[in-house]
C-alpha cells in the first residue's frame, strides 16, 4: 500500500513540475462555467511584453470573461456556459488597452504602490472633500505610462494631483461641454479625444485605448487615459513648437489654452491656480 502511495505522489508531484499548479487545479474541462478568471497566471505566462503589468503579450489585448453560446452536437444539445478571460490577437500592429485590462492592471498592482513615497502623491487633500480618494490611480497610472514612453523629464504624481484639481476638484462631475465636445470624468477626458484614443488610423501611432462613453467616465479608466493623453499632447508641441516643453505647457495644451497665456485672464488664472497645487505638494515632498 505505502508504495502505491509514494507512487501517487511522486506523480503529482511530477505534475506540479511540469505542468504548474494553475494549470491542473484548473482541470481540462472545456465547459469552464465554473471555473475562474485568472489574470495573475496570464501575466506570469507572457514575458514578451511592453510592461510587466500587462496582461497579455506584444501584439494582443485582454477580453474578460463572457458569456457563451455552445451550438448542439452529437455531444450534446446547446448550452450557455463562460468563456473565461482571455489574450486575444490585435486587429493591427497597435498596442491596444481595453477598460477591462486597464481595471485589473489597477486591481493587481496599485495597492503595492502605498509605500512607495516617491511613488505616490502627497496625502493632501488641497482643500477638496475627495481630495486623497484617487491617489493610488495617480500614482499607478503616472509610473505606467512614464515606464512606457520614457520620458527625459518624468512625470510626477504630484503634478497629476494638481492637474485633476484644477479640472474637476475631485468630483465625479456631469459631463461638461467643450469645443472638443463632452468632457468626461476626474481628468475631463472629451469625447474627442476618446475617439482619437482608440482610432488605429488616427494621430496616435500606438498605445491605443478603446473605451466607451460610459467606460470614459470611471475614475479608473479616465485617469489611465488622461495621463496617456497628457503624454501625447507634450510631444505634439514639441513638434510644432520644436523645443522641449514642460509638464506644466504641456498641461496648458492639454486644457486647450496654451495660446491663450498671457493674453486671456481666464486662462492664466487656470495655470496660476495649477501651479500653485503642484508647489503646494512639491513642497512638502521637500
Amino acid at each position: 500500500m505505502s508504495s502505491i502511495f509514494e507512487g501517487a505522489v511522486k506523480s503529482f508531484v511530477a505534475r506540479l513540475i511540469k505542468e504548474g499548479f494553475d494549470r491542473i487545479f484548473r482541470g481540462k474541462s472545456k465547459d469552464t462555467s465554473t471555473q475562474k478568471t485568472s489574470p495573475r497566471a496570464t501575466d506570469s505566462q507572457n514575458s514578451d511584453k511592453n510592461h510587466p503589468w500587462r496582461l497579455c503579450s506584444v501584439g494582443e489585448h485582454w477580453v474578460r470573461t463572457h458569456p457563451l453560446s455552445v451550438p448542439a452536437s452529437g455531444k450534446g444539445p446547446e448550452r450557455e456556459t463562460l468563456r473565461r478571460g482571455h489574450c486575444r490577437t490585435n486587429s493591427g500592429k497597435s498596442e491596444i488597452y481595453t477598460a477591462d485590462e486597464l481595471r485589473e492592471i489597477a486591481q493587481l498592482y496599485f495597492d503595492q504602490l502605498h509605500g512607495l513615497p516617491d511613488v505616490m502623491p502627497i496625502p493632501d487633500s488641497l482643500g477638496f472633500p475627495n481630495g486623497n480618494e484617487y491617489d493610488s490611480l495617480i500614482a499607478g497610472w503616472t509610473k505606467f505610462w512614464n515606464e512606457i514612453f520614457k520620458p527625459q523629464d518624468p512625470l510626477t504624481a504630484n503634478f497629476v494631483k494638481a492637474l485633476i484639481a484644477t479640472e474637476s476638484s475631485f468630483r465625479l462631475p456631469k459631463d461638461q461641454n467643450s469645443k472638443d465636445g463632452s468632457a468626461r470624468g476626474l481628468i475631463q477626458v472629451t469625447e474627442n479625444t476618446r475617439k482619437i484614443l482608440q482610432d488605429q488610423k488616427g494621430e496616435l501611432r500606438d498605445h491605443h485605448i478603446e473605451l466607451s462613453v460610459e467606460e470614459s467616465r470611471e475614475p479608473t479608466t479616465n485617469i489611465a487615459a488622461g495621463i496617456r493623453w497628457l503624454h501625447h499632447k507634450k510631444k505634439l508641441a514639441e513638434r510644432r513648437l520644436k523645443r522641449e516643453i514642460t509638464w506644466e505647457d504641456a498641461a496648458a495644451e492639454y486644457k486647450g489654452i496654451y495660446s491663450q497665456l498671457g493674453k486671456n485672464k481666464k486662462a492664466d488664472e487656470i495655470m496660476k491656480d495649477l501651479r500653485g497645487f503642484h508647489k503646494r505638494l512639491k513642497d512638502q515632498r521637500k
